[in-house]
C-alpha cells in the first residue's frame, strides 16, 4: 500500500473532499468516484461497501486501453500505422475466399467499421467462451465491406490485443506493464486471457481499481507525458482526440463522436474526451478545466444501459457544476 501511495502523489496531491456531491449517495448501482482537478484529488468516494482496494471491471473501457497499447506499439515501431492491414498479422485472410478481408485496417478495428461479424449481446458468452474467438471472428463471412458501416464489435476489438502481441512478441499485459501501467505506478490489476491465449481486448475480462483508471486520464490530460517522459507521443493523443474522421456514436453523451475506441462531445460547452464501459464505468477528460472524473458501477446487472443513462443525465451535470466553480 505505501508504493500505491507514493507513486499515486507523484502524479496528483490528495485533498479531502473539497467538494461536496452528497447527490451522488442516490446514484443506483454507484461504486466510486474520483475527481482530480489541476492534478489534486477534490473528491474521492466509494459507495456500496466498495474501498480503494476494490478492482472493478471496466468492460468497454478496455477498448480504450488498447487503443492508448496501439499507439504506444507505433511510436516503438512495433506497427507501421494505423492503416496497416491486419492480413500482416493474420496472413490466414490473404487465402480466405471472401477477398474483401484483405482491406481490414487496424483502423477499422479502432473505428468499429472493420465488417466483421459482430458478437454483441447476446451471443457475446459463445463467442468469449470459443475454444478460439480470434480464429472464430475472422472466419466468419463479412457483414459489410471494410470501413463502410459503423457496428460496433467487441470481438473485433479483441483482434488488437492479438495484433500487440503478434507485433511486440509480448503478452499483451506485459507490454502495458513496461511502457503504460508501470510508469504510472499501476501494479495491482486484473486482466484474463481468452481461450486463444491472448489477453481480452474486447472488455469482458480487464479490472483496474479507480484510482488507476484515473491516473491513465492524468497522463491523457497532460498529452501522453509524465515527469517529462512522454509515455504516449502527443502525436497520438492528438489523433485519438481530433474531431477529423469520426462517426456519431449512437449513445453516450448528446452528440458524440466516436473513433479510435474514445468518445468526445461537448458538455456544457466544455469540450469532454471519455471512455465507457457497461453499466456506468467511465473516464471523463475536460481539457479546459482541467479535470478528470473516473467512474465505476456494479455492472452485473441487466439494467446496466439505463443505471449508465441515468448518471450520465442525473450526476454527471451536477458533477460537472460543481468542478466549474
Amino acid at each position: 500500500k505505501l508504493v500505491f501511495l507514493t507513486t499515486t502523489l507523484l502524479l496528483f496531491s490528495f485533498v479531502n473532499d473539497n467538494i461536496q456531491l452528497d447527490q451522488l449517495n442516490n446514484a443506483k448501482g454507484l461504486f466510486s468516484t474520483i475527481i482530480i482537478k489541476n492534478d489534486t484529488t477534490v473528491f474521492r468516494q466509494f459507495y456500496n461497501g466498495k474501498t480503494e482496494n476494490d478492482l472493478f471491471n471496466i468492460q468497454s473501457e478496455t477498448k480504450s486501453i488498447m487503443a492508448l497499447l496501439i499507439g504506444i506499439a507505433i511510436d516503438k515501431g512495433f506497427i507501421k500505422n494505423i492503416d496497416q492491414p491486419i492480413s500482416d498479422f493474420f496472413p490466414e485472410l490473404l487465402t480466405d475466399t471472401n477477398t474483401a478481408k484483405k482491406q481490414i485496417s487496424i483502423r477499422h478495428l479502432l473505428n468499429q467499421t472493420s465488417g466483421l461479424k459482430e458478437y454483441e449481446w447476446p451471443e457475446l458468452d459463445k463467442w468469449s467462451t470459443n475454444s478460439n474467438p480470434t480464429n472464430l471472428v475472422l472466419s466468419q463471412p463479412l457483414v459489410s465491406i471494410p470501413g463502410k458501416r459503423f457496428q460496433y464489435n467487441t470481438a473485433a476489438t479483441h483482434l488488437l490485443s492479438a495484433i500487440l502481441t503478434k507485433a511486440t512478441k509480448k503478452e499483451t499485459a506485459l507490454f502495458a506493464d513496461e511502457y503504460l501501467f508501470k510508469p504510472l505506478g499501476i501494479i495491482n490489476y486484473k486482466w484474463d486471457k481468452l481461450n486463444d491465449g491472448y489477453h481480452d481486448g474486447g472488455g469482458r475480462s480487464f479490472w483496474m481499481k479507480t484510482d488507476d483508471i484515473a491516473k491513465v486520464g492524468v497522463l491523457l490530460l497532460h498529452k501522453g507525458k509524465l515527469k517529462g517522459q512522454q509515455l504516449i507521443s502527443k502525436k497520438w493523443i492528438n489523433e485519438l482526440f481530433s474531431t477529423e474522421n469520426k462517426l456519431t456514436a449512437p449513445w453516450g453523451l448528446k452528440n458524440s463522436l466516436y473513433g479510435l475506441c474514445w468518445y468526445q462531445s461537448l458538455y456544457k460547452d466544455q469540450p469532454v474526451y471519455y471512455s465507457m464501459g457497461y453499466a456506468g464505468q467511465f473516464m471523463f477528460i475536460f481539457p479546459e478545466m482541467k479535470t478528470v472524473i473516473t467512474v465505476n458501477h456494479n455492472n452485473q446487472t441487466f439494467q446496466g444501459n439505463q443505471q449508465s443513462y441515468n448518471f450520465m443525465e442525473t450526476y454527471l451535470p451536477v458533477i460537472v457544476d460543481a468542478v466549474a466553480k
